[in-house]
């Protein structure tokens, strides 16, 4: 599996800035349908990707755009992730559209990297956008946020007395990427169980570096990660 290496790139000089304006609101990535928006009156928080542990705000944020292998900076962006779906605001706009996902090789937004990715059916991961916390020479470490819709299921006395609605529910999963297989990991034990080898520096290394897996997750498992990328790399030289 290949992923787009597109790296950010000055505006003035990228080819997409220019054709956005002449194109306008008739750009290509401008071309998708319009937004379905969650109504407030049906739904208690939203499914859009946000930096914090709250995740009902569906406002538009500063993002880029990697779109058929073009960059594209300076867009209004959020990400739907129940519905898997990145959506843009196009300039002097109020309603988002709905970006070809299948178009959609990376996005820029909260200083994270999301990553389209098609996983294949034997690995029992569904299709849809990944956070890139590590890319290295012989693994990636990728973290996959899933919500699920809560419906409220209301009792005799509670029918027609209050308002029920539906709400949202996050779960997040990591995954390493080695020799084309994913594999759940959460802990330095799933590393171990990975790297049997190297079971010793694994544990070593975790606490020497104070890793926490439960309150800093992200930042210990990426640490973990490009450590045992670099117990590979110079093993095999």
């Amino acid at each position: 599996m290949t992923f787009c290496s597109l790296t950010h790139v000055n505006a003035q000089d990228n080819p997409a800035v220019n054709y956005l304006n002449r194109a306008g609101d008739y750009a290509d990535i401008y071309n998708g349908k319009m937004e379905a928006v969650y109504n407030s009156m049906l739904y208690d928080n939203v499914p859009y990707y946000t930096n914090s542990d709250y995740f009902g705000n569906s406002d538009f944020t500063d993002a880029a755009v990697v779109y058929r292998n073009i960059y594209y900076p300076d867009q209004k962006a959020h990400l739907d992730l129940y519905k898997e779906q990145l959506i843009i605001l196009p300039p002097d706009k109020k309603f988002g559209v709905i970006v070809n996902s299948q178009d959609v090789q990376r996005v820029y937004m909260y200083n994270k990297t999301f990553v389209r990715l098609a996983p294949p059916k034997e690995s029992g991961l569904k299709e849809g956008y990944y956070i890139q916390l590590s890319d290295k020479e012989k693994m990636q470490l990728l973290c996959k946020i899933d919500f699920s819709l809560q419906m409220p299921q209301p009792t005799q006395q509670q029918v027609g007395l209050q308002r029920l609605a539906n709400n949202f529910t996050r779960k997040t999963q990591y995954y390493l990427l080695y020799n084309n297989q994913y594999n759940k990991v959460k802990d330095k034990g799933s590393f171990s169980k990975l790297f049997p080898q190297y079971k010793k520096q694994i544990n070593k290394f975790s606490k020497a570096h104070s890793l926490n897996f439960k309150e800093d997750t992200d930042k210990s498992l990426t640490a973990l990660a490009d450590y045992c990328d670099e117990l590979l790399t110079s093993t095999n030289k």
